[in-house]
């Protein structure tokens, strides 16, 4: 699920861009985030980063500050996992089975349809992005993933 959306690949940052095609390929209406809250659960565990699910089901990544900023204050970024979910009338998609069709078009990343879930999966993208990347100088990050915000 970490490939890129052939309709994504070009698009820089590609480790944003990446993040992104996996949400947009897990289904996350709101009260139904667990299939990608597991997804990003293993993909933390693989790279040593610390989870916590919470008991209102919201993840929460913590990483170590990098080399030298340790001393540094925590940096916390939040984002929610849910999506709007809302198609066309005429669209027959089911947010709960079917991923977003996300394509780009005028330069713009859009959804075939049906809304793309870009409120806040970019934001998800770019926490996850920060905690991936290996040349980031940073302080301690904490990532919190709330659910059910939609």
């Amino acid at each position: 699920m970490n490939a890129i959306s052939p309709t994504l690949e070009a698009l820089q940052p590609e480790i944003v861009w990446k993040h992104f095609a996996a949400l947009c390929a897990i289904p996350r209406p709101s009260y139904r985030e667990a299939a990608l809250r597991e997804h990003l659960v293993a993909w933390a565990r693989a790279r040593g980063i610390a989870t916590v699910v919470d008991g209102a089901d919201n993840l929460i990544l913590k990483k170590p500050a990098s080399a030298g900023c340790e001393a540094a204050s925590g940096v916390v970024l939040q984002a929610h996992l849910d999506m709007v979910c809302q198609a066309n009338a005429d669209t027959a998609h089911d947010f709960e089975r079917d991923p977003i069709d996300a394509v780009v078009r005028d330069g713009w990343v859009v959804a075939e349809q049906t809304t793309l879930g870009a409120d806040n999966g970019i934001g998800v993208a770019l926490a996850l992005a920060a905690l991936e990347e290996t040349g980031l100088a940073h302080p301690p990050l904490e990532v919190l993933l709330t659910v059910n915000e939609e």
